[in-house]
Parts: structure tokens; sequence; C-alpha cells
């Protein structure tokens, strides 16, 4: 449980700085320790305000117009233990800006434009020596080609300190001062302008080191030695994506723990394209030796995505002294297949032996464009399915398979019996790969993402049987073909699929052309608590939602609504009340008009949670505006409102009052018109009756007559 207060500044520090909003002050009451939150962010505060409660143990900065801190700003605070200064336009820090702050064990000015080479000093740290988390990453703005001495004596005061943030120059120079840092557990180099990483770069940090980030490095081509990362034997955690080192070069840098167990190895997306040559190809094949180093070590997670590998030798990529020990793989954004024969009886071999592998990511695979002309499946008629099939580890969870562009051969993903996949991603594929799962199996699948088409799935029957699905993407699939007309193939499977689904929780239809959903479409779904139906065509909110009672998030926007119905309101309302609602409607194209002055009133007034509650509405002039303005002068603008309401009220009461005197006028005259149409009435009667008297006279003489001339 927490508790909200708002503090309010009575006054300004000087008359240099414009009094900003409030802060916010949440006090933390259910930890094991007393923490109070103040957060000034996004206040356009140029100094560190002074009217805050003396016993803020956290305080937020970020994004303000801060360019110095000057001496003694906090030392009102001194139970501080973080401060958040990032995303601000600091420049300098006086020496003695930190007083006071003992007990600061966090500190991150991040995103600013602080200069490495001269704003730290010995001076300004010893007031917070005790720190052990300091983020200053991203705020070298400008690199040159000079030796650049990082303030190492600056930095040796904190023997504390457990997680480093910094940049890192083109030519950096790492003094000796860094060697005090002997509880360094995590170097993190975020903005990187490194040009050779060598073996002494790193020599006088601590060799007790466990993560190291050199991450997007994009500015040159990073020459790396073999024994770069020689000084730091424990590591565990390795991470250099986004730096352009070439694969062959980082494989080969992990000479220093062959044999070794590490956690994660991220080499994603090194091989850059600008810096493509013959030594270093953007277009790679592993081979054996590239691979010998890495396929020692035992490491859990591993990532190779988007390294411009287009094929790998014999007992290369997929060749492991210990692939029980992989349990997340990522090869996204590459090109290569897994082709018939070798490839796929390697693959085969790995999972075989991978029995603790979790993730396994085979997505954004650009290997072949379906060309008819080509028909390459004409050939294949002699070679048997059977030796297409792949069959997944049991310990298999997540499988992704999206963005597949593999028209060559047909490969058979099988899910076997016993398998604990719970996560399938097919989204964007097309391809010739299928996933199939063997008899008997059974359907855990938890997450399904179907995005890009619906065909594909419907088709499958084993799709139907995922009875057990709590998530469901189903994005930019053309849904409405699906759905209509409602004797299409696919209809019926469709409905059948979703009265299944009584476990769904999370379902995602953006992006489909739906403007119209089908009849108790949500009946069976008991416990969908998210529905997101962004970027459609629906220009009311569809009446099925409100007859579910447990959606928690609904997301219409970027729709056609023009407003939202009474009926859909007082369900938002109840939602609310019930277990809390969130409703999104930005991007629609609401109208600000008579019939709509209720919704923009429960827009301000409603206590759901919505994105905005200013949302631009037009008016019937074509004036844009936004509901908010609407609200504040709803009596100028919709003044006519009340003319046409009076006139139609005025309309109403003399139509009644017409209708009212002719009726008491028929009343009272009841019996003179009752008499009137009785003598009608009489007349008619008696009229018809002579009539009818002559004509049996006729007919009664003219038989005499006739009976007269017969005795004759």
């Amino acid at each position: 449980m927490c508790k909200l207060y708002q503090f309010v500044p009575i006054f300004c520090i000087s008359l240099s700085v414009v009094c900003a909003k409030e802060c916010s002050i949440v006090v933390l009451e259910d930890s094991n320790e007393f923490i109070k939150i103040a957060d000034c962010s996004r206040r356009g505060l140029s100094q560190v305000p002074q009217t805050l409660p003396r016993d803020i143990t956290v305080l937020n900065l970020r994004r303000n117009n801060f360019q110095i801190i000057s001496n003694f700003s906090f030392k009102r605070y001194r139970f501080l233990q973080k401060v958040t200064l990032s995303e601000n336009k600091l420049q300098k820090i006086e020496d003695q800006a930190f007083f006071g702050l003992s007990r600061l064990n966090n500190l991150n000015m991040s995103d600013n434009t602080l200069d490495l080479l001269t704003v730290y000093t010995p001076e300004m740290f010893l007031p917070i020596e005790n720190l052990t988390v300091l983020d200053i990453q991203r705020n070298i703005q400008e690199h040159n080609n000079d030796v650049y001495r990082y303030p190492d004596v600056a930095f040796g005061v904190f023997k504390k300190i457990v997680y480093l943030a910094l940049d890192l120059a083109p030519i950096p120079e790492l003094g000796q001062g860094f060697q005090n840092l002997q509880n360094l557990k995590s170097l993190i180099f975020d903005r990187c302008f490194l040009k050779f990483l060598r073996g002494d770069t790193f020599e006088n940090f601590t060799s007790n080191l466990e993560e190291l980030r050199l991450t997007r490095c994009l500015h040159y081509f990073l020459h790396v030695d073999d024994n770069a990362l020689s000084p730091f034997p424990k590591i565990a955690k390795i991470n250099f994506e986004g730096s352009c080192m070439h694969l062959k070069q980082a494989l080969s840098m992990l000479s220093s723990y062959s044999g070794k167990t590490l956690d994660i190895i991220n080499l994603r997306g090194l091989n850059c394209p600008r810096f493509n040559s013959d030594e270093y190809p953007f277009v790679l094949t592993v081979t054996k030796d590239m691979m010998r180093y890495l396929k020692t070590v035992c490491v859990e997670t591993l990532d190779l995505s988007d390294n411009g590998i287009v094929d790998f030798e014999e007992n290369s990529l997929l060749s492991f002294d210990r692939p029980e020990c992989i349990k997340h793989l990522y090869f996204k954004g590459n090109r290569f297949a897994f082709t018939k024969g070798r490839q796929i009886d390697e693959l085969n071999t790995f999972f075989n032996k991978s029995i603790a592998l979790k993730t396994f990511d085979y997505s954004f695979i650009p290997v072949r464009y379906w060309l008819e002309e080509n028909a390459v499946h004409h050939n294949e008629q002699n070679y048997h399915s059977s030796n297409n099939i792949i069959y997944l580890p049991r310990s298999l969870e997540k499988l992704i398979l999206s963005n597949l562009l593999c028209n060559d051969i047909r490969r058979h993903f099988m899910n076997r019996r016993g398998s604990n996949l719970t996560y399938l991603d097919v989204s964007y594929s097309y391809s010739n790969n299928v996933v199939i799962f063997e008899s008997n199996a059974s359907f855990t699948t938890e997450t399904l993402v179907l995005d890009g088409h619906f065909h594909a799935a419907l088709y499958q029957i084993e799709i139907v049987n995922f009875i057990h699905v709590k998530t469901l993407l189903w994005r930019s699939a053309n849904l409405l073909y699906a759905m209509y007309p409602l004797d299409n193939m696919f209809y019926k499977r469709f409905i059948t699929w979703f009265r299944k689904l009584k476990k769904l929780e999370h379902l995602d239809m953006s992006s489909n052309l739906l403007w119209i959903l089908p009849d108790d479409l949500f009946l069976e779904l008991d416990r969908l608590s998210e529905l997101r139906l962004s970027k459609n065509l629906f220009q009311s909110v569809p009446t099925q939602i409100i007859f579910c009672s447990t959606i928690k998030t609904l997301d219409l926007r970027n729709n056609l609504l023009s407003t939202v119905d009474y009926a859909t309101r007082v369900w938002a309302d109840l939602m609310s009340t019930n277990h809390g609602f969130s409703l999104y409607i930005e991007g629609n194209a609401f109208e600000c008009k008579c019939d709509n002055l209720n919704f923009i009133k429960w827009i301000q007034e409603t206590k759901v949670d919505l994105d905005s509650r200013s949302y631009k509405c037009t008016l019937l002039n074509g004036t844009v505006i936004t509901v908010l303005e609407a609200y504040e002068t709803m009596h100028d603008l919709f003044s006519n409102c009340r003319n046409s309401i009076w006139l139609t009220v005025s309309s109403t009461l003399l139509g009644t009052s017409i209708i009212g005197v002719v009726l008491l006028i028929i009343y009272s005259k009841r019996w003179n018109i009752a008499v009137f149409f009785y003598r009608k009435f009489r007349k008619m009667v008696e009229k018809n009756m002579v009539k009818v008297t002559l004509m049996m006279f006729s007919f009664h003489m003219a038989g005499t007559a006739y009976l007269g001339l017969h005795n004759v």
C-alpha cells in the first residue's frame, strides 16, 4: 500500500528560477525499509527544490532543465539513497554539490553533456564515496583521435561500487585509479567510440568482474585482440550487441574462456555492412575454425543473430561439446536455411542433445522468395518427406519462426509427446515450414502469435485444438475475410475455435480491417481481461464487448469512432468500479456536437483510466479542437443546442395541445356524433331493405306469370 501526497512549493528559490509544477510524494509502507519518493521529473526545474520533505529517500529529477548543480544543493536531504538527474542539460557540477549525501548508493546522471575529462574530481565524489551504482553513460557528444585520459583518481574514491556505466572514447587511457574498484561486478559502455580493443585496455579493472557490456560501437570498425578479455577470467555475461567488430573477431576473443561456464554471450549484430572487406566480409559462412573456442564453452544464453550468416560448414555452428548447457539460442536475422541432408541431420543431433533448451529463435530469415516459374517443388518427388522432419526437444518452451521467407523445401518442425511448448510464433511467415504435432500430443501452448495471415493458421486442424491459449496475437491478418461472408470456408473453423478458447485472457486483433464482429464472439470467453482492436474500421463500439464482465483493458485507438455510446459508457463505469478499467480511444474521429454533450462530459468526469482527457474532435463547422476545450467552453460552443432543445420541446407541446383539444371536442360531442352516425347507418340499412324487397317482389311476379303461361 502506498500513500500519495501532493507537495506544492510556496515560493521560488531565486528570481532566476521559474516556479515549477508540484512534485508528487509517495510513501511505500509495505517494504522492509522506509521509502519516501519525491517525483520531480518533467517539472521545468533548473535548481534542486529546497521545500521538499527532509526525510525523502528517493529523488527523481529526470527530464528537467538543469545545467549546473551548485554546492550544497542536496544538504537538506541527508536521507537520500537514490538520485536521478538523467536527461537534463547538465554541463557542470561544483565540488561540494553532493555534500551531506553519505547515505547515497545510487546516482544516475546519464544522457547529459558532462565532460568526462574536466567535470569529475575526487573532492566532488568524496561525499558520496559509498555509492554502489553510478550511471554517467551517454554524455560524450564529440570525439577525436587524441588519447582520452579518464579521471581514474576521482573514480578511485568508489571502493564499494558494484555497477559502473560510462562512455568509451576512441583511444581511452583507463589509469591505475580504477584498481581501487575491487567490488565492481558490472562494467557498462553503452555509448562507444572505441577503435582498438587490446589486451591491456581493461588491465586496471578488477579480475572479479562478472559482466562486461560493450554495445553500439558503430562509429569505427573495432579491431580486437584475441586476448582482449583476459583481464576478466571470472566473467559470466558478455554483451557486444551492435558493435562493429565482426563475428570472426568476437569468437576469437573467447579463447580466454575455453572450457569455462558463462551465463550470457550476446554477439548480435556485429557484422556491419558499411565495413565490408575481404578479410571481414558481411556475407559470412561459419567455419569449424571460427567455432573452436565457443564450442567448448558451457553457455546458457547464446545470441548470434543478425550477423550475415548465409551458411555453415560441417561440425561448426551446431557443434558444441556441452549442448546440454544451452537454454536460449538465437539465430534471428541471418540468411541461412537448414537444407536437406547434413544440415537437418546436424540440427536434429543438436536438438536431441539439448535437453535443457527452452528458447529457439529462427525468425526474420530471408532465404528464398516464391518464384512460380522456378518450379522448385517439382524436382522433389524422389526425396522422401521424412528426411525433412526436425524433431524439437521436449524441453523447448518458446519457438519463434516468424517472418520466414524460405520457399525452397518443406520442413516439418515436429512437436513430440511430452513437449513443454508454451509459446509459438509463426507470424508473417511465407515458407514451406510447418509446425506439426505428434499424435495424441498434449497442447500446452499458452501464447500463440499468428500475425500476418489467417488462412495458414485455420488450414491446420492442430491449431483449432489449442484450447489452453491464454494470449492470442492475430494482427494484420485480414481477419475480416475469415469472418465474412458467413458461408466462407474459414468462418466455421474460426467460430468453433473461439468457442473453445475458454482460458483466453489477452486478445489482440489490431489492424484487421474489422468494422463489425460476429454475434456472441466473446460469449464463452469468461476470463478475457485484455482486448485490443486498434487500427480497424469500427464506427461504434461493438455491442458484443459490453457483455464481457471481465475486461480490464480495451484498446480501440485509431478507429472511426465518432462517440462512445451511452450503453458502453455505463458498462465502462461498471467495469471500473468492479475491478478497474482502462480504455484507449486516441486517434478516432470524435465529433463535438449537440448529440455528444454527454460523451464530452463523461470524458472529464469518469473514473475510467483513459489514455487522454483531451482527444481531438471536430465541430460542425470543421474546426478541430480538443474534448477538454469543448468541455471548458461548453456553454459558449453549444448554446445553440439549448435553442434546438426548446424548439423541440415547444413543438412537441404544441402538437400535444392540438391533439388534446381535438380529443376534448370529440369527447364532449360524443353523443351527437354517435346519433349522427347511427342515423346515417339506419338510412343506409333502410335503403338497402327497400331494394331487397322490390327485387323479391319482382322475382315473385315473374314466377307467377311463368306458371300461368305453362298451365295454358
